[in-house]
């Protein structure tokens, strides 16, 4: 019991460390953030500002239209992780509980899909949006949505878990294919619903070379781009401004991972719904 308990101490020290290890970077950042004197210089390390501010902050606020860059991507972030995931669960229950001719085929075609990089696809994309009259508006950005690969088969293999007996008593009932997607597919998959809605809203704020590709006016762009746009304007190296456009463009996705990261778990353990 005493090796046991000590092997217990040890790994839990051990972690901490690697949390503290890991979590040090971070708040430094936010420390620089507020910190006047790393406005033109790197000054010594300090997890409390040598000289606290809020002077970085409004430098990045008159230098470039935050704002619009967060409204953008917040609009864009949400229409495409509900079209993502809303697609992602219909595609994956007819995978998983359907019947039609050659389903074993088209899912197989569909994984397929996710072997091919999408910096090969990227030009093909680009000139069949331009050949559309699409460039420089969110088109590009929200209709590859319906098409969420990895989705899809998260769902599907998830859904599978669900027992045939629920639809079945549906259907004895009375209740049509949709009214059992909605009323018992959808209640019993939140925890999916959550992870696919997670690593959506994970892959759209941070998604970058492509926005640059399709969006021409500044004004449209996104919060990722934004902050390139900023970093590059900048002759001398201001780290005070570019540590605080850094927290103000990842406060968003710390805020829905704190409240969402339990679901990742719970997720994995959806299986467990016995007949």
């Amino acid at each position: 019991m005493k090796a046991r308990k000590i092997r217990g101490v040890v790994l839990v020290a051990v972690l901490i460390g690697l949390l503290v290890l890991i979590l040090m970077p971070l708040f430094w950042c936010i420390s620089l953030s507020f910190d006047r004197k790393a406005l033109t210089a790197l000054p010594a390390f300090s997890l409390i500002p040598h000289e606290p501010t809020l002077f970085n902050y409004q430098v990045v606020f008159r230098t470039i239209p935050l704002m619009r860059y967060y409204g953008n991507t917040i609009f864009v972030t949400c229409i495409h992780t509900f079209l993502a995931v809303f697609f992602a669960l219909t595609c994956g229950y007819a995978f998983a509980k359907g019947n039609f001719i050659g389903k074993k085929f088209w899912f197989i075609f569909m994984l397929a899909v996710m072997m091919i990089p999408f910096e090969s696809r990227m030009i093909p994309l680009y000139v069949q949006y331009k050949n559309w009259g699409m460039l420089d508006t969110y088109a590009p950005l929200l209709l590859g949505a319906c098409a969420y690969v990895y989705g899809i088969f998260f769902a599907r293999q998830n859904i599978e878990a669900i027992p045939d007996s629920l639809r079945e008593s549906a259907y004895i009932d009375g209740a049509s294919e949709w009214k059992i997607f909605f009323r018992i597919i959808l209640p019993l998959s939140k925890p999916l619903i959550a992870t696919l809605s997670i690593l959506q809203f994970l892959s759209n704020w941070n998604s970058y070379l492509w926005p640059l590709v399709v969006i021409k006016t500044q004004e449209k762009q996104m919060i990722s781009v934004g902050v390139s746009f900023f970093n590059a304007q900048q002759n001398d190296i201001y780290y005070g401004p570019r540590m605080a456009v850094a927290v103000m463009s990842a406060i968003p996705l710390s805020i829905v991972f704190l409240f969402l990261q339990k679901y990742i778990v719970q997720s994995i353990a959806v299986s467990g719904i016995k007949q």
